[in-house]
C-alpha cells in the first residue's frame, strides 16, 4: 500500500489540515471503543496542531493521551514532552508520562510498561515527526540501542540522543508499526529529500520500508 503525502502550502494549513485528520480518526476510535489512545511527539511543529486540538475538539476528555518518546528528564525540565503536551493541553488532560524513577531504568521501564497498558493493547493514533538525521521518535542512526529499538519485539527500549539531554526512552518501530494510524509531520524541503532517499537506509526509511502494509499518512509543509 503506497503512503500518502499530503502537501500543505502554510504552517496555517498543515495545522487546520492535521488538526482536522486527528479530530477524524479519534471520532472513529470514540465512536467504536468510547475512548481513543494517542501517542505524540514533542517538537516545535506538532505543539500549534496540539494547542488547536485542545481549543476545538470536543472530546477531549475520552482521549488518553500518552508519548512516543521521551527525555529521562524530571517532568518539570524544559527539555520535558511531557511538560510540553501539558502545557498544550492543560493540566485537565489524561496524559501519560514516560517518566517515573530518574534513578533506577529498570524500575522505570517497569512502571512504564504498566502505566502504558491501554496503548500497548490499542494505539488509534500515533503521530511523528522527523529529525535532520533521519531520527523518528527517539530512534537514531549509528546508535547502538537505536538498532535494537528497530528489531526488538519490547514496546519501550532507552536508547542515546547525539544531542543532550542524551538519554532518551522511546517507542521501538515494531511497537510504533502497531498503531492502527500513523501521521508523519514533515517540515522544509531538506527533510523530505532525506524522507525521499531510501538507499540512505535511516530510521525513517526503516519505518516506511517495514510498515505492516499499512498506509502512513505523511503531511509536509515548508
Amino acid at each position: 500500500m503506497e503512503n500518502e503525502l499530503i502537501i500543505l502550502n502554510s504552517k496555517e494549513e498543515f495545522i487546520e489540515k492535521t488538526s482536522q485528520e486527528i479530530s477524524f480518526v479519534l471520532d472513529n476510535s470514540i465512536k467504536k471503543h468510547n475512548q481513543a489512545n494517542l501517542l505524540l511527539s514533542g517538537g516545535s511543529t506538532p505543539g500549534p496542531v496540539y494547542k488547536k486540538l485542545s481549543e476545538a475538539y470536543s472530546s477531549l476528555d475520552k482521549v488518553n493521551i500518552g508519548l512516543v518518546d521521551e527525555r529521562y528528564v524530571a517532568q518539570t525540565s524544559d527539555y520535558s514532552n511531557e511538560l510540553l503536551l501539558k502545557n498544550c493541553f492543560g493540566e485537565n488532560a489524561n496524559i501519560s508520562g514516560m517518566v517515573h524513577n530518574l534513578e533506577k531504568k529498570e524500575n522505570n521501564m517497569h512502571i512504564l510498561n504498566n502505566a502504558y497498558g491501554p496503548f500497548i493493547k490499542r494505539t488509534d493514533l500515533l503521530i511523528l515527526g522527523m529529525g535532520g538525521d533521519g531520527h523518528i521518535a527517539s530512534i537514531f542512526p549509528e546508535d547502538e540501542g537505536s538498532n535494537l529499538a528497530i528489531i526488538d519485539d519490547r514496546p519501550f527500549l532507552f536508547t542515546t540522543a547525539p544531542s543532550n539531554p542524551k538519554i532518551r526512552i522511546t517507542c521501538s518501530l515494531n511497537f510504533i508499526l502497531n498503531s492502527n494510524n500513523i501521521f508523519l509531520f514533515i517540515t522544509g524541503d531538506a527533510k523530505l529529500n532525506i524522507l525521499r532517499n531510501n538507499t540512505l537506509k535511516l530510521p525513517i526509511h526503516k519505518l516506511l520500508q517495514n510498515k505492516k502494509s499499512k498506509k502512513i499518512k505523511i503531511f509536509y509543509t515548508k
